[in-house]
């Protein structure tokens, strides 16, 4: 029996053995194939094959909400002095500020007397109004003469004093003896949930939503003033708990804010989505308008904010939010901080100490300007490749932006024209920064067909006109 048992007790362990791996390599493999799958299906994506129809009218398009642009406060000066012609080149509508209490020494308090001098503000808010905008003020940071332990992210050591505060500002800009300014927007706080600005939460000492409360309670309490827009919370991100938490104080909300730093500017639709399903259950605020106060690819400092792929995501962001979106989508930020000589600003503009010199994003506003008029029904959109169309003063217009998170998809893109009168046209394509090429083209079936190569973070524009 030794020679069967011998051949026979190895090949029951190989058998045991076998099972038992392919028990552990069996799940394995499917999460292999299920993240090839996955992979693949990124890879290759939806190819766009764009259709126009060139009598079916849509909207006007408003290029408005683009045209607002923030400015972080990385240094206690006027920052955007420096930039006063280029920024006014870009036409702004509004411009944010933050850290208006703490870099500009505007607080002061002697004894239980709060004492103001906003002249250093004034010339900030002067310089914006210079620009043909409206000032955006965020209200932040807290004044070290109320603050406790004299911290600016902290509390007031008492709500009125903050209160107080609110209220003289508000008056002070928006008074009709004082600054004079209709129009201004207001907006509690910046950030308040991220540790850098104090980590903030809905309940407990640090409650955002006293907060907001008691600063709405200085908006209310102002007197003689024009009229102005009071709002919040922007917070980091759009969060339903914040957004519910605000509406639920029952205190002044005449917009909604938030911050938008999303890599996938399809999420910027599907906040604008989310957030409207939120309000369904409170039909007093459906109304109120949204503004996001600063918006990017990351909140982080990026050299890619410098790059065509900043500038594509850009153009993609716009695209997404042509139609439905925010009041105000604000941009950040003008110009870069001192000593980013690295390129890791995130400004449209670069410091003064680095030449100001005007980075590709800069150029993107004029470029989507270039459309407006009456929105046409386009289809066929792709996974990169997206886009819109127009028509102003016999003029079709479409704007195609190639964005790729990888920064390696180039597209032949197939662009047909149907329902044209039949004739002779002249067909341009123009490429954001780069050149411009013309053709004559002949239509006799209502119908022009054009394949656009799209490279990489392109962003192009065509033209179509009819000559004869």
């Amino acid at each position: 029996m030794t020679p069967f048992l011998e051949r026979t007790a190895p090949s029951k362990f190989s058998t045991i053995t076998s099972i038992l791996a392919l028990l552990v390599f069996i799940p394995l493999l499917i999460t292999v194939i299920y993240k090839t799958t996955q992979l693949i299906s990124k890879a290759t994506g939806t190819k766009a094959a764009i259709v126009i129809d060139t009598q079916t009218k849509l909207e006007e398009i408003n290029t408005d909400y683009f045209h607002a642009f923030a400015q972080g406060g990385e240094e206690a000066s006027d920052m955007i002095a420096p930039i006063l012609p280029e920024t006014k080149a870009l036409s702004p509508k509004v411009i944010r500020i933050d850290h208006i209490f703490d870099h500009y020494d505007v607080v002061s308090k002697n004894g239980n007397t709060l004492t103001f001098n906003f002249s250093k503000l004034d010339a900030v808010v002067g310089t914006i109004i210079a620009t043909g905008a409206k000032p955006f003020l965020s209200l932040s940071f807290m004044p070290a003469a109320i603050a406790k332990d004299g911290v600016i992210i902290n509390p007031p050591n008492d709500w009125n004093d903050w209160t107080t505060v609110v209220q003289k500002t508000i008056e002070h800009y928006s008074g009709r003896n004082e600054k004079n300014i209709s129009g201004m927007y207001y907006e509690v706080w910046n950030e308040p949930d991220l540790d850098q600005f104090g980590a903030w939460k809905l309940s407990g000492e640090k409650n955002y939503l006293t907060l907001y409360k008691t600063a709405a309670a200085g908006a209310t309490g102002s007197t003689n003033v024009n009229t102005f827009m009071f709002g919040g919370p922007a917070t980091t991100g759009l969060y339903k708990n914040w957004i519910l938490g605000v509406i639920n104080t029952g205190a002044r909300l005449d917009f909604f804010s938030w911050h938008s730093y999303l890599a996938n500017p399809k999420q910027f639709t599907t906040d604008q989505h989310n957030l409207s399903n939120w309000l369904m259950a409170y039909p007093a605020y459906t109304t109120k308008p949204t503004i996001i106060t600063e918006f990017g690819f990351t909140g982080a400092k990026s050299s890619a904010y410098g790059t065509s792929f900043g500038t594509a995501h850009t153009a993609a962001v716009l695209r997404e939010l042509i139609s439905g979106g925010p009041m105000y989508l604000f941009s950040f930020e003008l110009i870069d901080g001192p000593n980013q000589e690295n390129g890791t600003g995130w400004g449209l503009i670069t410091h003064p100490t680095n030449g100001k010199k005007l980075k590709p994003r800069y150029f993107v506003y004029s470029f989507f300007d270039s459309m407006k008029g009456t929105r046409l029904q386009l289809s066929g959109e792709g996974s990169w490749v997206t886009g819109f169309a127009s028509t102003k003063d016999a003029i079709i217009k479409v704007l195609l932006v190639n964005f790729d998170a990888n920064g390696t998809h180039t597209e032949q893109v197939p662009v047909t024209f149907k329902q044209l009168t039949n004739g002779t046209y002249i067909y341009k394509e123009t490429v954001l920064s780069g050149k411009t090429i013309q053709t004559q083209e002949t239509v006799t079936d209502g119908t022009l067909k054009k394949i656009v190569v799209a490279t990489p973070q392109s962003v192009i524009k065509l033209e179509l006109q009819r000559t004869k």
